[in-house]
């Protein structure tokens, strides 16, 4: 069952009122506004996003839990089932162990693993979260583009974007952004079209 935008909005609004009077009224307002919208405005199903994030959640702990695996390093995306495994670890073993893990998850239907082999130094790390903040906000400026249902990562200078775009228009307008911004980097499409 679909929960409709009035429901979410109806919920801002209860929230809102049972902390106006609070101090942390703004940040709990600000936050079930921007999860309103977001639920609103994604292209999955309801029951879906909860599968996806379940999915997501029960990898993290995973990758946290084997000693061997560096999760700090690795972003975990989850779009209908599908498992996008990004970012910069130290060894062979670090990467299959992370698919494994994945892998072994109820609800995963592929694993995509996009993790790189590799160092990532403070300058680096700095300079990949320049360039993801600067796709991101050419992004947020086109009204055409729904930037809650995009996630943009970037790792040793490879940009890849996820989420799940209205129409292969949105898609393209995402990726020649991405592709403009990132210059010479590397771009991962990991976008999909709703069907």
């Amino acid at each position: 069952m679909d929960i409709k935008p009035p429901f979410y909005m109806f919920s801002v609004l209860c929230i809102g009122t049972l902390f106006l009077l609070s101090s942390c009224a703004p940040v709990v307002v600000g936050t079930a506004a921007v999860g309103a919208y977001k639920g609103a405005t994604d292209e999955r199903s309801t029951g879906t996003m909860v599968d996806d994030s379940i999915i997501s959640t029960k990898i993290k702990t995973g990758l946290i839990s084997e000693e061997q695996v560096k999760a700090r390093h690795i972003d975990v995306d989850v779009i209908d089932g599908v498992v996008y495994l990004i970012g910069v670890i130290e060894s062979n073993t670090q990467k299959r162990l992370a698919e494994q893990i994945a892998s072994q998850v109820d609800g995963v239907k592929r694993v995509e693993n996009q993790l790189v082999i590799g160092k990532t130094s403070p300058g680096q790390a700095l300079d990949d979260m320049m360039l993801a903040s600067r796709i991101k906000t050419e992004l947020f400026k086109r009204k055409e583009i729904k930037i809650l249902n995009i996630d943009v990562d970037v790792h040793n200078y490879v940009v890849t974007v996820s989420g799940i775009t209205q129409t292969a228009e949105e898609k393209e307008i995402i990726l020649t952004i991405a592709r403009q911004k990132a210059g010479t980097s590397n771009v991962v499409d990991n976008l999909t079209v709703k069907n």
